[in-house]
């Protein structure tokens, strides 16, 4: 209910961009919606990377039903597209579900992927969610791909990693979202809400120092 809430309240009066975030030049970035969203969801993120002077892409693959193979391979075609019209890798930011599809896509494509952030992401299955009746719909659609993707989830990654958490997380156990202490990866906390947290303008100040950093 808290998360239904905040979407609410959000959607209607959505916070300003933070004024003091770091500003881009150019720099590509895809943005991954969460589980069963649309890329209209990453609309407000995006806005802001824009209004930063990066450059942000959609994921172009519509409805995340998960990593299942016609994503992935979508997905990877589609940063191949982008890495050769800007001449350079781009960063990846995942929300929730997302952020797996992400860290996937940098182990198979590190050519291709500068950074990887992630939003409240978890990768650790299984993992509690009011969510899960509709998980087991989302699962007829899915593949002999995607389980080996979901269940190496927390496998480390050989770019950097920024991992956005929040321990008041209403959608699932903030647990699950920790990935392993590596000297690739941080970890942030944001004390917001599961479902807005791209709206949060203090994870939009860490998203575009981390996006900044990238030359």
């Amino acid at each position: 209910m808290r998360e239904l809430k905040a979407l609410t309240e959000i959607s209607r009066s959505p916070p300003p961009f933070p004024d003091d975030a770091a500003r881009g030049s150019g720099q590509p970035v895809v943005v991954i919606p969460g589980f069963l969203s649309p890329e209209i969801s990453t609309a407000r993120l995006r806005e802001f990377l824009a209004h930063q002077g990066f450059t942000p892409y959609d994921w172009a693959q519509s409805l995340n039903l998960g990593p299942t193979r016609k994503n992935l391979a979508g997905l990877e075609a589609h940063i191949e597209k982008i890495a050769r019209a800007h001449g350079s890798r781009v960063s990846l930011i995942g929300q929730s579900l997302g952020g797996v599809i992400a860290r996937e896509m940098a182990r198979r494509r590190p050519d291709l992927v500068a950074q990887i952030i992630t939003l409240v992401t978890p990768i650790r299955p299984p993992v509690a969610t009011p969510l899960a009746p509709l998980a087991h719909i989302a699962s007829l659609f899915w593949d002999e791909e995607t389980h080996p993707v979901l269940l190496r989830a927390s496998q480390p990654v050989s770019v950097p990693l920024t991992a956005i958490i929040t321990s008041v997380d209403g959608m699932v156990d903030w647990r699950a979202s920790v990935p392993d202490s590596d000297p690739l990866t941080e970890i942030i906390t944001v004390a917001g809400p599961h479902t807005t947290m791209g709206s949060h303008p203090e994870a939009q100040r860490v998203i575009a120092a981390r996006l900044a950093a990238v030359h």
